[in-house]
């Protein structure tokens, strides 16, 4: 009987990790990624890396900023625009990325977690990109078939936005779900405990973050009053 490869025991594979973090998101995929010797920061941020660099050009934000700089500047200054906007893009990806693993990494200590920041950080950033590629191909089939802008306000043309839509939201919520299961693994908690830590973190950030935007909207009506 035919078996899979242990990662631990081979050259570093990366569509084995991308095919089993996409297909295969379980406690013993993300252990059995996190175990491979390679399985560093630096790693982690040249896989970020990329996967920022990639987002920046097939995100949702491009068709929005794209549309509004070609309008304002034209299509030659579009070129420069997401030429050049892609590296404060890759930078402001990756410190994102680490910031938000420093921030998930320390709450969970607080919770008993046996894991590390640079095997959660690497986790994160080696499983974005086939995610990014799914949801991005999805999110820019208009523009892959220019014929789909005719049917846009048809029958069949809505039909064709809102389940290419709802499917890219999917394979995000997905991400979201794959993300948890390998914070849950890196840390060894189970997969519902790893969730309801999350959850309570974003609470208590959201909350932080609207008391702040409250205190700021009161200094600033004070200020110019």
């Amino acid at each position: 009987m035919e078996t899979e490869t242990d990662p631990s025991q081979m050259s570093l594979k990366w569509f084995w990790i991308w095919r089993n973090a996409f297909l295969r998101p379980t406690i013993n995929t993300f252990s059995r990624i996190i175990s491979h010797p390679k399985a560093s920061t630096k790693w982690g941020i040249t896989w970020m890396a990329i996967s920022a660099f990639i987002f920046w050009f097939v995100g949702p934000q491009r068709q929005l900023l794209s549309a509004i700089v070609a309008d304002q500047f034209g299509l030659h200054t579009l070129f420069y625009f997401l030429l050049i906007g892609s590296i404060p893009a890759t930078i402001l990806g990756v410190i994102g990325l680490l910031i938000n693993a420093a921030i998930v990494h320390g709450f969970s200590r607080l919770f008993n977690g046996a894991g590390t920041f640079h095997h959660l950080f690497y986790c994160w950033a080696v499983m974005q990109l086939p995610f990014i590629l799914i949801s991005g191909l999805l999110l820019n089939l208009p523009s892959i078939f220019p014929s789909s802008r005719e049917l846009t306000f048809s029958t069949v043309g809505i039909i064709f936005n809102t389940t290419t839509l709802l499917t890219a939201a999917g394979v995000i919520l997905y991400l979201i779900y794959a993300e948890v299961v390998a914070f849950s693994a890196v840390e060894k908690f189970r997969i519902g405990k790893g969730f309801s830590i999350l959850i309570l973190l974003a609470v208590i950030v959201g909350i932080v973050g609207y008391s702040l935007s409250s205190c700021y909207q009161i200094v600033m009506i004070n200020f110019f009053r």
